[in-house]
C-alpha cells in the first residue's frame, strides 16, 4: 500500500511541476503586458503551487489548477490562440530561413535545359509509355489526382468531323491559376489547355489549317520544381558541367538584350569557367581552359556532358546559332574568352535556348545555387537531377519550337 501511495504522490507531482512550469512561463513571458495586480496574482498562485508541490496532495493539486486555468483566462483570454500563432511564426521563420539558406524552391520556367530539366511541355502518352518515358498511374488518377501527382492536364481534341480552324487560338485564364486556349473550327468552341503559343507548339496549330479525326490527344505538363542548394557555394567553387541557377539582375547583351525578360533566375549549365577560352564548331563547344596550348571537347574536361552529344532524346549538342539575336560564338571560327569572376552558361535544348551566346558571361555574384532534386511531379527526372541517361530514341529534325523526341517524357 505504501509503495501504491508512493506512485500516486509521484504522478500527481509530475503532473503539476508541469503546469508550474507552464504558469512559470506565462508570467515570464507577458512580463512586460500584464497589469501589476495580474503580475501579483499569477506571483501569489506560482508560491502556493510550489509549496502544495512538496506536500503531492492531491485535492490542492486539483485545486490549483483549475485556479490557474481560469487567472489564465482572466488575464489574457486569447492566450491560446497567440500561442498557435507563436508556434506558426516560429514555423514560418524556419521555413523562411531554411528557404534563404540552405535550399530554395524553383519551377523549371523554360524549355532551355530539356531534357536534362523540363519547363511547361506537351508529352505524347502513348509513345511515351512505350519510351518507359511515364509511370504505370499516369492518366488512371482522375483530373484532380493526376494533376497533383504529374502536374499534367489532360490535352485532347478529337472531331467527328472535318472542320477549318477559324482565327488565331485567343488564350484565357481560368481561376486566375491554368491557361487555356479557345479554338474556333466548324463553328464549334474547343478548349486546350496552355497558351496560344504552347498550343500552337503542340498541337501545330495556324489559321486555315483543316482539322479532322485525332487532332491532339496527350497531356500538358507544368514542368520540373525544384530545390536548388545554395549552400554548397559557399565552400566549393561552380565547376564545369554543373547546372546552376542564376539572378538576372544587371545582366544586359551588347544589344540590350536581357534573360530576365521571363523571370528574375534563370537555369541554365556552366560550360565556361574564369579565363576559358571557347568556340563552338560541327556541334561540338570546344574549351581551352586558362594557361592551356589546345582546345578539347567540354566533354573531355566534364564527362557527364558527354550525353549532350548523343544524339539520342532530345538531345542534339550545342550550335552556333538560335532564334533571335547571337553575339557570342556566333561562327565556328569565332572565340570568346571568359572574363575573371564570370561564367559562361548553355542551356541542354541548345538550339531553343537564350543563353550566354546571347547576353554574355554571368558574374560569380549572380550565382544562386546548384539544384538538388526534382521534388514535383512525379516522373522519369523526379529526384536527384541529371542523372539520367538519355531515352533511346534518336532526337530526329526539330519542329517550329521543339523536337518531337521531347514529348516523350
Amino acid at each position: 500500500m505504501k509503495f501504491i501511495a508512493w506512485l500516486h504522490r509521484r504522478r500527481v507531482r509530475k503532473a503539476l511541476a508541469k503546469n508550474i512550469a507552464a504558469a512559470a512561463a506565462f508570467r515570464h513571458s507577458d512580463d512586460d503586458i500584464l497589469a501589476p495586480d495580474d503580475r501579483a496574482a499569477l506571483d501569489a498562485l506560482l508560491e502556493r503551487g510550489r509549496a502544495i508541490l512538496k506536500s503531492a496532495d492531491g485535492a490542492q493539486a486539483s485545486a490549483w489548477r483549475s485556479e490557474w486555468q481560469t487567472l489564465q483566462k482572466q488575464v489574457n483570454p486569447h492566450s491560446s490562440m497567440r500561442e498557435i500563432l507563436d508556434i506558426l511564426a516560429v514555423a514560418l521563420m524556419v521555413a523562411f530561413g531554411i528557404r534563404g539558406l540552405f535550399f530554395q524552391p524553383f519551377k523549371i520556367p523554360t524549355s532551355s535545359m530539356q531534357p536534362t530539366l523540363f519547363g511547361i511541355h506537351y508529352i505524347d502518352t502513348e509513345k511515351a509509355r512505350d519510351a518507359h518515358g511515364l509511370v504505370p498511374l499516369f492518366g488512371k488518377l482522375g483530373s484532380i489526382g493526376n494533376y497533383l501527382a504529374f502536374a499534367a492536364r489532360r490535352a485532347e481534341l478529337t472531331l467527328d468531323r472535318p472542320a477549318r480552324l477559324r482565327g488565331e487560338p485567343r488564350g484565357e485564364s481560368r481561376w486566375g491559376w491554368f491557361d487555356d486556349t479557345v479554338l474556333t473550327a466548324g463553328g464549334r468552341r474547343f478548349t486546350l489547355p496552355g497558351t496560344p503559343a504552347k498550343v500552337v507548339e503542340y498541337a501545330e496549330l495556324y489559321p486555315g489549317k483543316l482539322l479532322s479525326g485525332n487532332v491532339v490527344s496527350g497531356y500538358l505538363s507544368d514542368g520540373d520544381h525544384l530545390f536548388v542548394d545554395r549552400l554548397s557555394l559557399h565552400w566549393r567553387e561552380p565547376e564545369r558541367g554543373d547546372p546552376m541557377v542564376f539572378a538576372t539582375e544587371n545582366i544586359v547583351g551588347p544589344g540590350g538584350e536581357r534573360p530576365g525578360a521571363t523571370g528574375s533566375y534563370y537555369i541554365k549549365r556552366l560550360v565556361g569557367l574564369p579565363g576559358d577560352t571557347l568556340k563552338l564548331s560541327d556541334g561540338i563547344l570546344l574549351v581551352k581552359p586558362a594557361g592551356k596550348n589546345e582546345f578539347v571537347p567540354v566533354y573531355e574536361l566534364a564527362p557527364r556532358m558527354k550525353k549532350i552529344y548523343s544524339g539520342r532524346g532530345g538531345y542534339q549538342g550545342h550550335t552556333n546559332r538560335i532564334p533571335g539575336v547571337t553575339h557570342f560564338l556566333r561562327t565556328p571560327k569565332e572565340e570568346y574568352t571568359v572574363p575573371p569572376d564570370h561564367y559562361f552558361m548553355l542551356g541542354d535544348n541548345t538550339l531553343f535556348s537564350a543563353d550566354s551566346r546571347v547576353w554574355g558571361s554571368v558574374p560569380r555574384k549572380n550565382l544562386v545555387g546548384r539544384p538538388l532534386l526534382v521534388f514535383w511531379p512525379i516522373s522519369r527526372r523526379w529526384g536527384a537531377i541529371d542523372r539520367r541517361e538519355p531515352l533511346e530514341v534518336e532526337t530526329g529534325m526539330p519542329g517550329s519550337r521543339t523536337f518531337r523526341s521531347m514529348n516523350l517524357q
